[in-house]
């Protein structure tokens, strides 16, 4: 949106990115540098940026709104594995979920949209799934991806052995958990939104995602990829502007990125190269946090303000 971001002063109390200000259309999507981020709330004094937003809602107000519940390669203290919630009901990836959201904002997900079946890309769906039933919400999420990753988490986490097979809880009627296999040879269609899954090259079967909103507007992710050509073409084709694409390790550590199917900032210099018009706005994720200064001083090599890291919990709204 091009409307200037109003600044709402001397505001002492406590907030989260993507909070509806009481009383008023706006959302916040900036908070000042006088914060203190903690794992749930950041308690702001100082400057909070509001932008305006028709009845208070990202899909009243034409947007597509991507929250950031976490972005890392790897989970410690402070960094969450991917997980971005878009427009508050569709997750793409589920690292986190139950550590990130309030329960009336996990109860509000439908449909969680896979890119493979890797633990650091599924490990918030068996908790959430439990939450749901032990609540009683009623709710059904269902979960979206390739054939192969679909059968990846029948055959692999809800067997009964692992985890609970939840397509059949509370009852096989009304189940708290439904698969939706996509086809790479064609778009998917939900809620008014439309779904494209493309084959990305990684160690398992591996899609990466265009998501276009009922207005248009669009997000395309790689999930985990090594070097890879389909994606990049569609991309181009679907005239992408916002790009969420990862590179996990350091250029010095080539090799292994190579062999475990991942990106170094040369290789992504590489990879974006292979679009004849690269999205302006392009956002990194998956780095491996040992290595993150390391990766990020080599990004800025690449494309200095350009290119930049997701930081958990940010909105991103296009």
């Amino acid at each position: 949106m091009k409307e200037s971001l109003p600044a709402c002063r001397n505001i002492i109390k406590l907030l989260r990115i993507g909070d509806v200000i009481q009383g008023s259309p706006a959302i916040i999507v900036f908070l000042s540098t006088h914060a203190y981020n903690y794992p749930e709330t950041i308690i702001i004094y100082g400057t909070v940026y509001a932008q305006q937003i028709r009845h208070g809602s990202a899909r009243e107000a034409d947007i597509l709104r991507i929250r950031i519940l976490g972005a890392s390669g790897s989970e410690v203290a402070d960094r969450r594995a991917p997980a971005f919630l878009v427009d508050g009901e569709s997750l793409l990836d589920a690292g986190t979920i139950g550590l990130s959201l309030k329960i009336r904002e996990e109860q509000k997900i439908r449909r969680i949209i896979l890119t493979h079946a890797h633990f650091d890309h599924i490990k918030g769906i068996p908790f959430m799934l439990d939450n749901l039933v032990t609540r009683g919400t009623a709710n059904t999420i269902t979960v979206i991806s390739g054939r192969d990753v679909i059968r990846d988490l029948k055959t692999n986490i809800f067997n009964n052995k692992i985890w609970p097979d939840f397509t059949k809880i509370p009852t096989p009627d009304r189940p708290v958990l439904r698969y939706r296999t996509a086809s790479a040879s064609r778009e998917e269609r939900f809620n008014g939104y439309n779904l494209v899954m493309i084959r990305v090259n990684h160690t398992v079967p591996a899609y990466g995602i265009i998501l276009t909103n009922p207005k248009g507007k669009k997000i395309a992710y790689t999930g985990d990829t090594g070097p890879t050509d389909r994606f990049w073409k569609k991309v181009d084709e679907y005239r992408v502007k916002h790009l969420i694409v990862e590179s996990s390790f350091p250029n010095r550590l080539e090799d292994l990125a190579l062999k475990t199917g991942h990106l170094t900032p040369a290789l992504l210099k590489k990879e974006l190269a292979k679009m004849g018009n690269p999205p302006p706005k392009i956002y990194l994720m998956h780095a491996k946090p040992q290595y993150f200064p390391e990766i990020e001083q080599e990004i800025q090599g690449i494309a200095r303000g350009t290119i930049r890291y997701l930081r958990q919990e940010e909105v991103l709204t296009i």
